[in-house]
């Protein structure tokens, strides 16, 4: 049987007008037997269980960053994926898409670590190989991460917002292709990007050759297939995807974490310059406030509102 790749997608940070825009990419080779979605439930937890070392937290970002803070979400990411030191070189090295962008942002600082926790907290081995007895070999992450002049540049040459998520997905898929042999295949889930139900021509971006078919487009569900590619692919795009398929989650999980991550430099940096400045989320219900506290020492640095604005 040809090797088949599991692939979930999600994000983070779509709706702010300040800090970067996160996608990420969990990638895993399936080679067990039955449902692989029962199987790698059986070896996490989702947000209302207890905690429990030798099964990680797996669920919807938003619950698990409730349950268990950004600790958690770290924790979660530590366990599963390999890391280097520090966020620059993490970024180089996973960074698939705005990652150039990203290292010229003033506020980033590419020495900080890229974990917070003690490796001794971790059982990332222990964890991989038990995964591995069930049949899940490989993982593997990708990251998209737009600081905002590069997510305008996006939306302003598509003159449509939608557009970021199209560039970090097909950046994202097409980059995992490029490391797989051809006679392996890929079985992809992500959420909708808002009400869209139609992706045939975003998904064709990511194939070297051939056509992605349309199987179904509603609401509840847009399904496509390869046909002539150098890779099979079958594609789930609908909403709430994460309830459903766990790699999702996961990827949840480190888009979010990504994120919260990246904007505890923004707001540090921030805070630094203008004393009393309370740190923000990015979201329009404060980012007015934060944004109108940093202007002048913004324009005093020879900045202007689109090095820290996103437009839509």
């Amino acid at each position: 049987m040809e090797p088949v790749w599991l692939v979930g997608l999600d994000e983070a940070g779509y709706g702010p007008n300040l800090g970067p825009f996160v996608m990420s990419m969990v990638a895993v080779r399936w080679t067990g037997q039955g449902d692989w979605i029962e199987a790698f439930q059986k070896l996490t937890r989702c947000a209302r269980e207890k905690k429990d070392p030798t099964r990680p937290l797996v669920d919807d970002s938003k619950k698990a960053f409730v349950k268990e803070g950004f600790e958690g979400l770290e924790k979660t990411v530590g366990d599963f994926f390999e890391l280097p030191e520090n966020i620059g070189t993490y970024l180089g090295k996973h960074g698939v898409v705005g990652t150039p962008q990203m290292l010229d942002e003033i506020w980033f600082k590419p020495a900080q670590p890229v974990l917070g926790l003690e490796n001794s907290t971790l059982r990332t081995e222990e964890i991989r190989q038990s995964f591995a007895n069930q049949g899940f070999q490989d993982f593997y992450h990708g990251l998209a991460v737009l600081p905002p002049q590069a997510f305008n540049e996006v939306v302003s040459r598509a003159n449509n917002k939608g557009a970021v998520l199209s560039v970090g997905l097909i950046g994202l898929l097409s980059h995992l292709a490029s490391t797989v042999p051809e006679d392996n295949s890929f079985r992809v889930f992500a959420d909708k990007h808002g009400g869209k139900n139609q992706y045939s021509a975003t998904l064709q971006n990511v194939l070297d050759r051939g056509v992605m078919v349309a199987q179904k487009e509603s609401s509840a569900e847009s399904i496509y297939k390869s046909m002539g590619a150098k890779h099979e692919w079958k594609v789930h795009i609908l909403p709430k995807a994460d309830s459903k398929y766990p790699l999702v989650s996961l990827a949840s999980i480190l888009a979010k974490w990504m994120r919260e991550k990246l904007m505890g430099q923004f707001n540090a940096f921030w805070q630094e310059k203008v004393p009393g400045l309370e740190p923000t989320a990015g979201y329009p219900g404060d980012a007015p406030r934060f944004y109108s506290q940093i202007e002048p020492k913004l324009l005093e640095m020879g900045l202007n509102k689109e090095s820290v604005w996103r437009m839509r």
